[in-house]
């Protein structure tokens, strides 16, 4: 263990190179703003090297104890069981290490402030980075990369995103574990949904885990230029505070810039309360739900300019072993019930897709505006019909009167139809669906007059690269009026923008976040 006694600020600590199987611990370290603690080491690897084959059972293990205990069964509970611990730490930077075999996390931060995590590499793990505790804020996470299950092509991925801005167009799946070789359920099942406890043996609850993992977190966090691939989820925020103080924490994110490639599950998600998200240019190859915005309150969340490909189908393709409904996938996963405290602006998004856009449930305040969307259906089996954009029970009828218990069964099938109650509008859309928009508002949603059901006629439709996804001609958009936290508003005119996330060769762009430009320290704006 490092302790605050042994460095003080403006220290670089350097590994040597070669291996170092930890743990190591930092704790009640306090750099400055100006002079902050360095941890580095170039060529130094942290951790055993363990491989997913030699933990996978011990994981399993530890899972079926928890579910024993009457909880979810995963690693959750052992996660701060870390090669590097942060603990009561702030203006840290931790960079220019390779973390190896570590499960199940490789970076713990407890409790917290002012930690910049950069160019740091994750081989393995449950969870590459944690953090935890109500006073933990202001974290900046930039250029580092995750591969979770490195047995297939991911290094070669990585390779041609960093030096070229592209992903491999044509993968190779065919040796890959965790996208293609194990069943969902075999990763993240539960008895309480589906009467099949952990099995010991078989299952893979060692990838039950994601690339930036926060505990009820006050927040102040921003995530960039990374780039994750082959993995289970990509940015997952608990928020697990008593209904009292929940609005206290999982505030002011920014996730920019990022690839999530090959995700089995989520690539960006939040749960229970969030405030003032910001989600833009960030690619998305091959994520089973880019987003899941799982929040029963939330507000002030803008996602716009990314670019999404959803062409392979995950999971194992043999089904008549074990129940297999996880691989058509849907752009959001969305909460049963959701109060507003401001806007949710989905706008300027281009996507190709093989699945819906809101599969079914509910957002309140969901501005959905000028986004470009196109059906994928080369390849493996497609159905067109199930991948309407608002769910297959779209035709379903909408009584206003219902009781609840009915309302709730019917959105378990289909996005809601509560549009006017709920604060729900779009328009501007294109997206190349035969239900939209005209069969869809006979079906009773009330789509705005401009959107349309044109092709979008993107350049190509290579997977994963960025500047196929630009459209042949210009799309017509829609104003757009945005409020921000601060109350102030932006009037965009629709005749100076076009659908998609591309404005000719630049993307979409919108002022702020606010916390993000006045984010403290020189090294950030060295980085800008």
């Amino acid at each position: 263990m490092i302790s605050g006694n042994q460095l003080f600020s403006g220290h670089t600590l350097t590994l040597d190179p070669g291996r170092h199987p930890g743990p190591i611990a930092l704790s009640d370290l306090a750099g400055t703003q100006e002079q902050p603690l360095v941890l580095r080491g170039p060529k130094a690897t942290v951790g055993p090297g363990t491989p997913f084959s030699e933990y996978k059972r011990e994981a399993n293990r530890l899972a079926a104890m928890h579910e024993d205990g009457g909880s979810f069964p995963g690693l959750y509970f052992m996660a701060d069981n870390a090669a590097l611990t942060v603990r009561n730490c702030r203006w840290i930077v931790i960079e220019d290490l390779t973390f190896d075999g570590c499960w199940p996390t490789a970076i713990y931060l407890d409790n917290c402030q002012h930690v910049t995590i950069r160019r740091v590499s994750i081989r393995g793990g449950t969870v590459a980075i944690g953090a935890h505790g109500g006073n933990t804020r202001h974290l900046l996470i930039e250029k580092c990369d995750w591969l979770q299950d490195f047995t297939a092509q991911g290094e070669r991925d990585l390779e041609l995103i960093r030096d070229h801005g592209h992903a491999d167009p044509k993968p190779d799946l065919s040796d890959s574990l965790l996208y293609k070789a194990t069943n969902w359920l075999q990763i993240h099942d539960w008895v309480k949904d589906t009467e099949r406890r952990v099995d010991v043996e078989t299952d893979a609850r060692a990838f039950d885990g994601d690339f930036f993992r926060a505990w009820t977190i006050a927040g102040y966090v921003t995530i960039r230029e990374n780039i994750v691939i082959d993995a289970f989820n990509g940015v997952h925020f608990f928020n697990q505070a008593s209904r009292s103080i929940v609005g206290k924490y999982s505030r002011n994110v920014l996730i920019e810039d990022n690839w999530f490639v090959r995700l089995r599950d989520n690539a960006v998600e939040a749960e229970q309360f969030a405030w003032h998200w910001t989600v833009r240019r960030n690619r998305f190859v091959d994520v089973y739900a880019p987003f899941s915005l799982q929040m029963d309150r939330s507000g002030y969340f803008y996602i716009y300019a990314n670019l999404g490909w959803s062409c392979h189908r995950p999971g194992p393709d043999d089904t008549d072993t074990m129940k297999n409904d996880r691989r058509n996938g849907r752009l959001f996963k969305l909460p049963t019930l959701h109060t507003a405290d401001g806007p949710h602006y989905v706008m300027h998004n281009s996507w190709l897709i093989r699945s819906s856009v809101m599969k079914k449930k509910r957002l309140a305040n969901l501005v959905h505006r000028n986004n470009a969307i196109d059906y994928y259906d080369k390849g493996e089996e497609f159905d067109l019909a199930a991948a309407s954009p608002f769910g297959e029970g779209w035709t379903s009828a909408y009584d206003p009167n219902a009781d609840w218990a009915a309302i709730k069964k019917a959105e378990k099938e289909r996005f809601t139809k509560a549009w006017e109650e709920l604060g729900i509008s779009f328009d501007g859309d294109v997206i190349n669906h035969p239900d939209f928009p005209r069969m869809l508002r006979v079906a009773g949603y009330p789509i705005g007059a401009q959107a349309n059901g044109e092709i979008p006629r993107f350049k190509d439709r290579r997977l994963g690269r960025p500047e196929d996804l630009r459209t042949r001609k210009k799309l017509p958009a829609v104003d757009i009026e945005v409020t921000f936290p601060s109350q102030e508003k932006t009037k965009l005119k629709g005749k100076e923008l076009q659908a998609g996330a591309w404005q000719g060769n630049k993307p979409f762009t919108l002022p702020g976040p606010s916390f993000w430009e006045n984010w403290p320290g020189p090294s950030r704006k060295a980085e800008v």
